[in-house]
């Protein structure tokens, strides 16, 4: 099967063949460890090639193990390519494709679910076939949560496993979560909701950002971003065209976080740029950050919003990948699902949304 695909900034534009026999209407999606500090989401979904790229030129090589490397834009972060090292194959990034060549998700299977040990996207798309080995476990072997991800570090619990000296000093003094991308090169930290999540302000009254002048405005200074009495944050799902070929997958999702409460991981008021962090310009005044290193999305923000910023998900080290501790989900809706190219993908992630929404506590 013959696909085009390319990257938000038009650096990789390319023509492959997808493995013909492979039933790419089964779409595998991986919640191991390493994909979603790799990747910054909560998961990450690949079809098999046929052939290896015609050209490597504009792509970072990240080698995140022995078994798998990963390929994304220098310019744009967006994921492209990851490479089975045993074998030499290639595999590419569900959301490069473009519109007429992505295969159609008739079903849905899950793999290292219990890295996230809370289910983290899966619980939103329950009922399809999951297993524990798939076509791809090539590819996640030896991925799975470890001390040397540090993925439990910061937690809502009582446990202080995993955790250093000064990480301890530090939850004395203040509630911290930690951020951090695989490589390590990019390290941030969330504090609590206080006064200063309130004094932030958003131009419109919801998480969905406007991308029309029709979009609707926010006169009741509405603080949409604050859930449970204003202890949490809200995180939610989108499948807009720029995230998804942004991050190279058709699910994105973000905590929004009031600048003031991200700090650097020296404790200093956030700076965008430290470490391995780069930033693309994804439209007049619309930013993305991500790692140069390892590729990992870090930040969606504006000039419009300048006091909220999007952070990926994937990159907070919690006690479980949704860190519902810190985080409510918005259950709603996906944002921009009339963009979704996958729509029965989407579909069946708004009826999870729902369901979970309306399920028992």
């Amino acid at each position: 099967m013959a696909a085009s695909l390319s990257c938000p900034c038009g650096d990789i534009t390319q023509k492959i063949q997808l493995d013909p026999t492979t039933d790419h209407s089964h779409l595998q999606l991986c919640h191991c460890s390493n994909c979603r500090s790799t990747t910054g989401l909560l998961c990450a979904s690949y079809y098999l090639m046929q052939h290896e790229p015609a050209t490597l030129d504009g792509l970072q090589i990240y080698q995140e193990s022995p078994h798998v490397s990963r390929l994304f834009c220098r310019t744009c972060g967006a994921h492209i390519f990851a490479r089975l090292e045993l074998n030499g194959r290639y595999l590419v990034a569900s959301g490069v494709l473009g519109a007429s060549d992505t295969p159609h998700v008739e079903s849905i299977q899950h793999w290292k679910i219990q890295d996230t040990v809370d289910g983290g996207l899966s619980t939103f798309l329950p009922g399809w076939p999951s297993a524990e080995t798939c076509a791809l476990q090539a590819y996640c072997e030896d991925t799975s949560s470890s001390a040397g991800l540090n993925f439990n570090l910061r937690s809502n619990s009582n446990s202080n496993s995993n955790t250093n000296p000064q990480d301890t000093s530090l939850e004395q003094h203040i509630k911290l979560l930690r951020a951090q991308c695989h490589c390590g090169g990019i390290e941030f930290y969330i504090t609590a909701p206080d006064v200063s999540s309130s004094e932030a302000w958003s131009p419109w009254p919801d998480l969905l950002v406007p991308y029309h002048s029709g979009s609707s405005d926010n006169p009741e200074d509405i603080k949409w971003w604050l859930r449970d009495g204003e202890t949490k944050y809200l995180a939610g799902t989108c499948s807009c065209t720029s995230c998804r070929q942004g991050s190279g997958f058709p699910i994105q999702t973000w905590a929004f976080i009031p600048k003031s409460n991200i700090l650097n991981a020296d404790q200093s008021p956030l700076t965008f740029g430290r470490g391995t962090m780069r930033q693309y310009r994804s439209s007049p005044g619309v930013f993305r950050e991500f790692c140069s290193c390892c590729g990992a999305n870090v930040f969606w923000h504006n000039a419009e919003r300048p006091s909220i910023v999007d952070v990926s998900v994937g990159l907070l080290k919690g006690d479980a990948a949704r860190v519902e501790g810190w985080l409510e989900w918005a259950t709603g809706r996906v944002s921009f699902a009339e963009l979704a190219i996958q729509k029965d993908l989407i579909r069946m992630l708004e009826v999870g949304l729902r369901n979970y929404r309306n399920s028992p506590l």
